[in-house]
């Protein structure tokens, strides 16, 4: 065989080769976005049934569905605090949820639903804080429910039975003060309301507040959510 013969030979060889290994590495591509795809997916779609079970919107019963097939569900303590000066004047056990299946987390504390898909938090759905001329406006959705965790099997059903109550506060100098794991995110939704942050530790359990500032606020209207959640499987 010729030189010219066997160098064809070895060229045809090696073009497979990297045929072979490009193709490979395209599967390999293709198959973590999908799995990044599906992912991203699946939790979007656990934030929005948290949503949806938990609005604030209606009164009286109400029951959905919450798919937990590959992670956990469960309830955690958090308080919402009002305060004038550093003296709270509403404060509230509120409750939150939270679903876990790997590094990924989706969490539900006074009205916020954050995404974390554990390369970043998200808001998938905000907090009713506003303000307008001097007054601050807070919605406090209280879930109301005993400590539960659901294992994921299928899906995970969350039963609400909502009732409302209003409170007015009077004076100046007032902070809403949120206990949370994800404090980035809400401090980001307070300075887009005007407030001013800091963290402060309220109890010592591990799990901070944030505590954003209103100085020009004169009254607050305190909406409190009441959704006597249960929580099934």
């Amino acid at each position: 065989m010729t030189d010219r013969g066997q160098s064809a030979i070895i060229g045809v060889a090696v073009l497979l080769a990297v045929t072979v290994v490009s193709i490979t590495a395209l599967t390999v591509a293709v198959g973590s976005v999908v799995e990044e795809s599906a992912t991203a997916a699946e939790t979007r779609g656990v934030a929005s049934a948290m949503d949806d079970a938990l609005d604030t919107e209606r009164s009286g019963p109400h029951e959905r569905r919450v798919p937990v097939a590959e992670g956990r569900l469960r309830t955690v303590e958090r308080t919402v605090r009002l305060l004038d000066g550093t003296e709270p004047v509403v404060e509230r056990s509120v409750g939150g949820l939270v679903y876990a299946a790997g590094d990924r987390r989706v969490r539900y504390v006074a009205g916020a639903v954050v995404r974390d898909t554990g390369s970043g938090t998200r808001l998938h759905a905000q907090p009713a804080v506003s303000t307008r001329e001097r007054t601050l406006f807070v919605g406090l959705p209280v879930l109301g429910t005993d400590a539960v965790a659901v294992d994921g099997d299928a899906t995970a059903v969350l039963r609400t039975n909502v009732t409302h109550e209003r409170r007015h506060v009077s004076g100046g100098g007032f902070g809403l003060a949120v206990e949370t794991r994800t404090p980035g995110v809400w401090e980001r939704r307070f300075d887009a309301v005007g407030a001013t942050t800091t963290r402060h530790s309220f109890d010592d359990d591990g799990v901070p507040s944030v505590v954003a500032r209103f100085p020009n606020t004169e009254d607050v209207y305190v909406f409190v959510h009441h959704l006597n959640v249960e929580v099934g499987g």
